[in-house]
Formats: C-alpha cells, sequence, structure tokens
C-alpha cells in the first residue's frame, strides 16, 4: 500500500473560500474579516485575532484563484458526507452565489464559518454544537465537561465539575482524586463518550477548537489523555479500554484530508463544519436507557 501524503502545513486559502460565502449570504457586506485561531497555542475560548480584511488583500484576480481552488475542495468534502454543496461560481468567476433550494443549507455553512476564532461564548457554542452533532452520528453516553460551564453555580470548579461527572457514572468510577483542582478550567478535555457502555466500549475523547485547522496544532492534550482520563474517572480507564482522540475544528476537510491527518502520527480522527451540519440535520437521537447527552 502506497504511504499517503503529508497533510500540507498551510491550509488557509481554505477559510479564504469560507469567507467568500458569508458574502454570498449576506451580499450587502464587500468583505469579512478572516478569523483564525490565535498564536501560540492560545485557546480561542481566551483569546481572539482578526488576520486581516479579504476585500484589503484580496484582487479580483486572487478571488478568481481562490475560487478555483476551494470550490471544488468544498464540493469534495459535501459529497464525502452524501450533501451538495449549496454554493457556486458566479458568472464573473469572483464570487459565490446561494444554489436556489439549498438557502437553509447556505445559511447554516455561512453561520459556521463566520464563527471562526471567536473565544468566549461563541467557542463554547462551537464545542456544544459538536458535541451534539457527533452524538447524533455515533450515539452513545457523553457529556460536555469543556469550560466554561453552563452551570456555573453548580459546577463553576474543576473540582465540583468532576464531582458532578463522577456522580452520573456507574462501574466506571474510582477512588483518585486530583486535589488540589484548579477554580476553573477542564484539565484538557471538552466531551467524553462511552460507546456501548453495556459492554464496556471505548471511549472518545473529545477536544473542540473554533478555529482554522493546522497541522501543526494538533491538540497536545490528546498525548496525555490517560492521564486526564484518571482524573475525571477515579481509575486508569484507559488500560482496559480504547481512548480514542476526536479533534473538532470549524473547518472544511475531506475524508482523504482527515485520514491524512491520522496517518501523519496524530492518530486522531477528526470531525469539522460539515460533520456539525450534517449531524444537525439528522433527526434527534432516541435514547436507550444508560445513554445520555449532557452539557455540564
Amino acid at each position: 500500500m502506497q504511504d499517503m501524503l503529508p497533510f500540507p502545513p498551510d491550509v488557509s486559502w481554505i477559510q479564504d473560500g469560507r469567507a467568500l460565502e458569508v458574502e454570498a449570504v449576506d451580499p450587502g457586506r464587500s468583505s469579512f474579516q478572516i478569523m483564525a485561531a490565535p498564536p501560540g497555542g492560545t485557546s480561542p475560548e481566551e483569546e481572539s485575532v482578526v488576520l486581516t480584511d479579504v476585500g484589503d488583500v484580496q484582487g479580483i484576480e486572487q478571488r478568481i484563484d481562490r475560487l478555483s481552488r476551494y470550490v471544488p475542495h468544498a464540493r469534495e468534502a459535501f459529497e464525502d458526507r452524501g450533501l451538495v454543496y449549496p454554493f457556486s461560481i458566479s458568472n464573473n468567476k469572483d464570487s459565490l452565489q446561494v444554489t436556489p433550494g439549498l438557502e437553509n443549507t447556505a445559511r447554516k455553512v455561512a453561520e459556521l464559518s463566520e464563527m471562526v476564532a471567536y473565544g468566549g461564548q461563541v467557542a463554547k457554542e462551537f464545542e456544544v454544537r459538536a458535541t451534539k452533532a457527533l452524538h447524533r452520528l455515533v450515539g452513545g453516553w457523553a457529556v460536555c465537561v469543556g469550560f466554561p460551564r453552563r452551570q456555573r453555580e453548580q459546577f463553576g470548579g474543576l473540582e465540583k465539575a468532576i464531582r458532578g461527572f463522577r456522580a452520573m457514572l456507574r462501574k466506571e468510577i474510582g477512588e483518585h482524586f486530583p486535589l488540589p483542582c484548579s477554580p476553573g478550567g477542564d484539565d484538557g478535555v471538552d466531551s467524553f463518550f462511552i460507546l456501548g457502555r453495556d459492554w464496556a466500549g471505548p471511549l472518545l475523547f473529545l477536544q473542540s477548537k473554533n478555529s482554522v485547522f493546522s497541522i501543526r496544532d494538533i491538540p497536545q492534550e490528546f498525548s496525555r489523555r490517560f492521564d486526564i482520563c484518571l482524573n475525571w474517572f477515579g481509575k486508569h480507564i484507559g488500560h482496559g479500554r480504547a481512548v480514542i482522540p476526536v479533534y473538532a475544528v470549524n473547518s472544511v476537510l475531506t475524508h482523504e484530508m482527515k485520514e491524512r491527518i491520522y496517518a501523519g502520527g496524530s492518530e486522531c480522527h477528526v470531525i469539522d463544519a460539515v460533520d456539525v451540519i450534517v449531524g444537525e440535520a439528522l433527526p434527534g437521537a432516541q435514547l436507550r436507557e444508560g445513554e445520555l447527552l449532557k452539557v455540564l
């Protein structure tokens, strides 16, 4: 079997194309400020940075070039999930237009595109949406534990959050407790899934970042996921079952690109904005007894 090509270090052109999706949905805006994950590994929950404005740096020829590259990519990404990309290149070749009949999907695409790199509540919204979408796609028992949490009084600090999480566990719980705990934070995890809880199935360890994708920014927490699971579950649960890292990122990636990310050594699976759209379009999950989807 031929080795896969390495994932390209620069895929900024993807977000450039997504900016033009926002323009297509909101024609009154002649440009869109491209947002990207802050430098230096800073979490988008804490900080956001405006890189540039599309209208300032892109001439007509540049826009045409970006679209000629991005649109085939986006079409492939949507086709990989059995969807139709809701935009097409306009007659003048330098902008996008919404495909008739796909206006609702186009609005959802543009909404996610416009969220990129905003911190605070917007980042939390993406995290929760990614968790809910993944739950509709795979099922299982899932809890979104990332900080900042919704129920601040009950789960305001990490210690209270861990205790609240363990109160929902069965035999998965152990005696270890990571004292002292920080007053906030989540110890490096945003959501836990237990697949096949009745038969002690694998865990999904989800990290979400409301940012453009970069192969250099694979969450470092994945390398210490077994220790993080020890702190949350109270025992070395990763010694007896698989703990699968999943990275939720606000980008548009094809299946081939995801496989190249995994093959490059990260060994993490990726869900992106297109997967969120797919998950949100599915009927509400019919939870069996023992399954759960909760946001702390």
